[in-house]
């Protein structure tokens, strides 16, 4: 079974670096390094690859939520990333 992991916000920092906050995976799973595609219904967006994993700070809710780190130039939208459509799907 592919791995799918549901986006729900979307940062971008400084030196090129694009955090999206994600849930639906197991924290024992190896994305590091791995290319997934972004997916909304049968419209692949583009493929990109993740170089880190971080626990969210201060986090008081919402403990399934990773932020995942690309350095890809990443064409979703801070609203596109909210709407809860767009999965990460391994490739």
């Amino acid at each position: 079974m592919k791995t799918k992991i549901s986006v729900t916000e979307k940062f971008e920092m400084l030196g090129g670096v694009t955090i999206l906050v994600c849930k639906g995976f197991s924290s024992n799973t190896d994305i590091i390094g791995k290319q997934f595609y972004l997916v909304s219904g049968s419209e692949v967006r583009q493929t990109l690859t993740i170089i880190g994993v971080r626990d969210m700070l201060n986090q008081q809710s919402n403990l399934d939520q990773k932020a995942l780190e690309t350095r890809d130039v990443m064409n979703l939208s801070k609203d596109e990333a909210r709407s809860g459509s767009w999965k990460l799907i391994l490739g």
